[in-house]
């Protein structure tokens, strides 16, 4: 038997340009954001803001607040606690540039409730490969709340870790070695990084407002994120019936693998329209929520392989170091008894600056 593939060419409009117009309002005090944008084609993706758009954030009673343009396509108001009640109603309209209006459907503000429990397990997660496992931990939360709070959540999630390089900048070299000032001075770093997973969850079918074990993010050994220290902040969001629809359909959408047997992407549209064209498409939603968090540290010694990047220092004499022209270079003494000037260790960047890992050397000021 033979078989062939034969290539299929889609065709897509590249010309539809949609509005694409996010949005959120919590009870929480301070800045909200919405953020406004037109779709790109799917042959050249790029971020195009939506400028010079008048945007208000009304509610049901009466009150309306203006969104100032921060920066291209992100409009912001500062919001007092007194109108961010829970129990009452925000709808989002926006006139563009060209005069066009658009506006969403009211979303109420439920409450949500404290997070009951945050906790993680060790686990070897299988892969394609049976003799490759991923080894690291798996986090889950419970929800335990009267029926006075909202039946349906999301989370949003941060993480943050600490990470040292190996290596100590003893010297430098920008054309002449000289000593440094502060050695340690950037061994130690700090990363802070959204995850941009979506988590939901509705009890509106169950017989209360209670869920055991649900699994949110799982950290794996194959980064430095769980060598020393982890810390994961958890957002908890009620959702209304419609805003948890949305979220819910992204986030099967965006957990399909493309398999032969799974759906095909869906047109998913949120409750904000052209008030004058309803036919016109736009993408995004505005929605409001409540917000619990809550904040956990790891720092157990996981009897885990950690598949990080290794370093290690190669020898190299005084001399040598004129070949290098892209400064500085750092180094460490070898021999410090060598008369002639010591050979010195070196490394890529990487091992002696951990800024170059993508964090800060500045502690955050919740790290314990």
């Amino acid at each position: 038997m033979s078989g062939c593939v034969e290539p299929y060419n889609l065709i897509i409009d590249g010309n539809q340009r949609s509005l694409v117009i996010v949005g959120q309002i919590t009870d929480v005090e301070g800045y909200h954001y919405i953020n406004i944008s037109r779709s790109s084609p799917q042959n050249d993706p790029h971020d195009t803001p939506e400028e010079g758009c008048q945007v208000e954030v009304l509610d049901d009673k009466g009150n309306s607040f203006l969104f100032y343009e921060s920066e291209p396509g992100m409009y912001e108001q500062w919001l007092n606690q007194d109108f961010l009640s829970t129990g009452t109603q925000y709808r989002l309209h926006v006139t563009t540039s060209d005069g066009k209006e658009y506006q969403s459907e009211f979303d109420s503000l439920l409450p949500c409730p404290p997070i009951d429990s945050v906790y993680y397990h060790p686990e070897i997660v299988e892969t394609s490969d049976p003799e490759d496992p991923l080894y690291g931990i798996q986090f889950y939360i419970d929800l335990e709340a009267s029926d006075e709070y909202a039946r349906s959540y999301n989370w949003v999630l941060e993480e943050t870790w600490e990470y040292h390089v190996p290596y100590h900048i003893q010297y430098y070299y920008d054309g002449t070695v000289r000593e440094m000032e502060y050695p340690f001075s950037l061994k130690r770093c700090w990363q802070t990084e959204p995850i941009h997973k979506i988590f939901t969850l509705t009890t509106r079918h169950l017989n209360s407002n209670k869920f055991s074990n649900y699994p949110l993010q799982f950290v794996s050994t194959e980064t430095n994120r769980l060598i020393l220290k982890y810390s994961l902040l958890i957002k908890q969001h009620s959702l209304s019936d419609a805003a948890y629809n949305y979220w819910d359909q992204l986030k099967i959408q965006s957990q399909e693998s493309g398999g032969l047997h799974e759906m095909q992407p869906a047109n998913i549209r949120g409750n904000i329209s052209n008030i004058h064209d309803p036919s016109e498409l736009v993408l995004g939603n505005f929605y409001a929520s409540s917000v619990a968090e809550k904040r956990v540290f790891v720092s157990e010694d996981f009897d885990f392989p950690f598949y990080w990047f290794r370093c290690h220092l190669d020898s190299i004499s005084p001399s040598e170091l004129t070949i290098y022209r892209n400064y500085p270079v750092y180094l460490l003494s070898l021999d410090e008894d060598d008369q002639e000037g010591p050979p010195y260790g070196i490394a890529p960047i990487r091992c002696f600056d951990c800024r170059e890992g993508g964090g800060t050397i500045e502690k955050p000021e919740f790290w314990k």
